[in-house]
């Protein structure tokens, strides 16, 4: 997920030198949430299907739900303990 909002370098640890700001800094990210694993899960997802564009569907696959079902399974979780260990394995 690091290389989505910082740079494939930087997901390995190696020095970046990059020549412009990456998109964590522009949008002033700090920490990653609920809707930053669901973005992570909608591009794996769009990465692994045979379209050559985005779109909003795909065939039966509808990314909006999708996006929309991991935050909401995320943040209105009723296991705390879970949602708390989760955030806390994508923060590290």
């Amino acid at each position: 997920m690091q290389h989505i909002f910082t740079s494939p370098l930087s997901a390995y640890g190696g020095e970046t030198h990059t020549t412009r700001t990456c998109n964590a800094a522009l949008h002033n990210m700090t920490t990653v949430e609920a809707a930053h694993i669901a973005y992570g899960c909608l591009q794996v997802h769009f990465s692994i299907s045979t379209k050559n564009a985005w779109s909003e569907i795909d065939g039966a696959f509808n990314y909006q739900d999708f996006y929309n079902n991991v935050v909401k399974l995320i943040e209105d979780s009723p296991d705390l303990e879970w949602k708390e260990e989760l955030l806390k394995a994508w923060n590290m």
